[in-house]
């Protein structure tokens, strides 16, 4: 209730603010996007997108990918263990998997560079000129693996005119980061911006209490690193921008960046389903439902429950580590021909990680591994597009990909657990992507706008993978824990799919401020093989792709002489065989996760967005989302029928935010500004087998932001603080030996920073 009421004290003193400040004439900012691979009004655009400037970014103090889904309705992350590895989950759809070679189900591309795993998307965002969210399947100009949406990151590009800024900011927790950009021409025709960010958290908000008298079995022989303090994190990250003019209608783009990080894993907390021998109540949670998990009675594998009711409070055996590396380039070729331009996009990533983890997140040795990864891949798009400003847009373009990516996994076993004490998994995948696409604009009158998309992708991946036990006597064995010699847990195939994606759209301008649109889309998502630790062969069965066909009406609409904007769309999707993270038990009886299809889901969704600049100085904004997700299957497996009926993960019925920022002149000199933002989520399941012990409560994200800066530009001192009412919620979880391991959101952060902009 005290959360509640301050929430509710907020909007009161916003309200209060818009009364006394009078009535002077103020309008909403223009918003620009290029969603559809080119510059435009986002109010002219026929699809749902939430789009976020410099101002704004800086403003609501976004900086990682967390941030940006607290920003928006009916979006969340799931991010596995910490910051390095998020992934989006936009109107409920979205693929809740940790293994590196599964893409993201909305597309994440910086500069218009896709990145084809989530160990690529957690990079920091500094110095970034616009963030645009694209809801729904993106089939056409975005194509591969869009079938929740796409986030495009638009860095700030070099002009001629000399200008930078030079950030150093202070927060809890020991934490100190620094950003710092310089740009300009550095000769005639050549232009080069270098930007970079360092941050670094010398204490962690985790606290580990573990002993070794609280671990009956004794240290791994391969593991050991104990710390009382979890969630140190140094990170860095660069971008060198210089663009060239090639006679007077080209432009070369060069992009060459980089960045590391260097952090403890964060821990997990064990949730058992196991009953607690001599505990003397009745452990009713199961892996596939029961009542609420008690944690005096219910335990993983081996008996350990946390009960100390603190979810930053664990007890880990062993801490993890995560080292990352990452180094890329792109050249961009922009050529204007005349009647057409002229594109072509290059681009080279890599990436390497070694992640430990206690993946029991107990005191006992029960399970502890090692990542090590190597991603490489390369991309190359062509595309001309008309430039003609008559009643016809037309964009055409064709994109290749190829990515390898490299897992070795490593791990110690409690031998109790009849598993072998080590074992190991190495993978190769090496996947190649080709598309073909066009899409046309064509205004039939001065009112009505056809769209018509369509794209061909082929994708093939090529797969290895041998997972092997060593057992107390150093024996090797392939890992077979199934019933026959067939079952044994090594693969060596291909997949490929051909798929045609696109969408039609109407849109129809009732006057210059109103638009309302219809479309149909469709959008696919490849299939692929579990990058997660096999048992057996069934666990490295290929899934396959899943299509997700959406039908959407909605309205864009600029009122009061531009000082609202209201915009709003009613969804439904028809979701085919989604690709879910789910528990299974192989035909020997032993549970393990795997990555499979489900038969289908129905998405149904209403969307809405206001901002109001009602006088100067003042801006409101306003954004709601409701959610009604159903999963449908029907399967002669019985362990998978239980999934009908439930919902998908991390798809809160009903979201919203709120923004209220006031700015105004305090001298001659300097102004002062004034923020205040949030987040509401209701209530969401965690995983698909929809647990009620692991159900989330609603919660409620209150941000804020206080600066005092120069008019003209130059010093700006800013005090800020997220997350302030202090809520705790689970992000994740996965299943494991009589528990499902979860992983909670950061808490309270608060800090000052210091600016200089010249």
């Amino acid at each position: 209730m005290m959360k509640l009421s301050v929430f509710k004290s907020c909007l009161a003193s916003a309200a209060s603010t818009v009364i006394s400040i009078g009535a002077a004439q103020a309008q909403v900012d223009e918003i620009v996007v290029t969603s559809q691979k080119r510059e435009q009004n986002v109010q002219d655009v026929g699809i749902a997108v939430t789009a976020f400037g410099d101002e704004q970014i800086r403003a609501a103090g976004i900086s990682t990918a967390d941030n940006v889904a607290d920003s928006i309705s009916g979006v969340q992350i799931y991010n596995y263990r910490g910051k390095s590895q998020p992934s989006f989950v936009v109107r409920g759809v979205g693929t809740q998997d940790f293994a590196p070679n599964t893409s993201p189900t909305a597309a994440v591309y910086i500069d218009e560079v896709y990145l084809g795993s989530n160990i690529l998307t957690g990079f920091q965002i500094f110095d970034v000129e616009r963030v645009e969210v694209l809801k729904g399947p993106q089939g056409t100009l975005f194509g591969r693996n869009t079938t929740g949406g796409a986030v495009s990151y638009t860095t700030k590009r070099p002009t001629d005119e000399f200008e930078g800024y030079a950030e150093l900011g202070y927060s809890n927790y020991q934490s100190v980061d620094g950003k710092l950009a310089i740009g300009g021409a550095v000769a005639d025709g050549i232009r080069a911006r270098l930007a970079g960010k360092v941050s670094n958290q010398a204490r962690g908000y985790y606290e580990n209490t573990f002993t070794q008298d609280q671990n009956p079995f004794g240290p791994f022989p391969n593991f050991s690193n104990l710390e009382t303090d979890i969630g140190e994190d140094f990170n860095w990250a660069a971008r060198l921008l210089t663009e060239f003019d090639i006679g007077a209608n080209a432009t070369l783009l060069l992009n060459v960046h980089g960045g590391g990080r260097e952090s403890d894993t964060l821990p997990v907390t064990s949730f058992g389903f196991t009953q607690i021998p001599g505990s003397g109540g009745v452990c009713q949670a199961t892996a596939t439902g029961g009542a609420v998990s008690d944690p005096r009675f219910c335990g993983d594998a081996f008996g350990y429950s946390d009960t100390d009711g603190d979810p930053y409070v664990v007890s880990n055996d062993v801490v993890g580590k995560n080292d990352e590396e990452n180094i890329g380039a792109s050249a961009r070729l922009e050529w204007d021909l005349g009647s057409v331009s002229f594109t072509s996009v290059s681009a080279y990533e890599n990436a390497d990680k070694l992640q430990s983890a206690d993946a029991d997140g107990s005191a006992f040795a029960v399970f502890t591994n090692e990542y090590d990864i190597e991603l490489k891949q390369f991309s190359q798009e062509f595309r001309l597009n008309s430039n003609s400003n008559g009643d016809l847009f037309w964009i055409a373009g064709a994109y290749f990909s190829f990515d390898e990516i490299d897992q070795l996994f490593y791990g110690d076993l409690n031998p109790l657990l009849g598993l072998g004490v080590e074992f190991n998994n190495e993978f190769e995948q090496k996947t190649t992507s080709a598309a073909g696409y066009g899409q046309a604009e064509y205004f039939f009158t001065d009112k009505l706008r056809a769209t018509a998309g369509l794209r061909f992708t082929y994708e093939k991946r090529d797969f290895f993978s041998i997972n092997t036990f060593t057992d107390e006597f150093g024996n090797e064995t392939i890992a077979n824990f199934g019933l026959t010699p067939d079952d044994a847990a090594i693969i060596d195939d291909t997949v490929t799919n051909k798929k045609l994606s696109g969408r039609i759209g109407l849109d129809y301008f009732l006057t210059d401020d109103a638009m309302i649109y219809a479309s149909y889309s469709r959008g696919f998502k490849s299939g692929g093989y579990d990058g997660d630790f096999s048992f057996t062969r069934q666990q490295l069965d290929p899934y396959s792709e899943e299509i997700l066909t959406s039908y959407e009406f909605g309205w864009k609409t600029t009122l009061a002489d531009e000082q609202l904007r209201f915009n709003g769309a009613a969804f439904y999707y028809d979701y085919a065989d989604p690709q879910v993270r789910v528990q299974r038990i192989s035909n020997a009886g032993l549970p393990f996760n795997q990555l499979i299809n489900l038969n289908s889901a129905d998405v149904l969704g209403v969307e809405t967005d206001l901002l109001w600049a009602p006088v100067d100085g003042l801006d409101l904004a306003a954004s709601y989302t409701y959610l009604d997700t159903q999963l449908n299957v029907v399967d002669p497996d019985p362990a998978l029928a239980l999934f009908d009926g439930n919902e998908l993960p991390l798809a809160a019925n009903h979201s919203f935010t709120v923004l209220a920022r006031y700015e105004q002149p305090v001298t001659d000199r300097f102004s002062a500004s004034f923020q205040v933002d949030g987040k509401y989520n209701g209530e969401y399941e965690l995983n698909a087998e929809n647990l009620p012990w692991l159900a989330q409560d609603s919660y409620f994200l209150l941000n804020s932001r206080l600066s005092l800066f120069e008019t003209d530009g130059g010093w700006e001192l800013s005090v800020w603080g997220r997350n302030l009412l202090d809520e705790t919620f689970l992000i994740g979880s996965y299943s494991l030996f009589g528990a499902f391991p979860g992983y909670y959101n950061a808490p309270r952060t608060y800090g000052v920073t210091l600016r200089y902009d010249w």
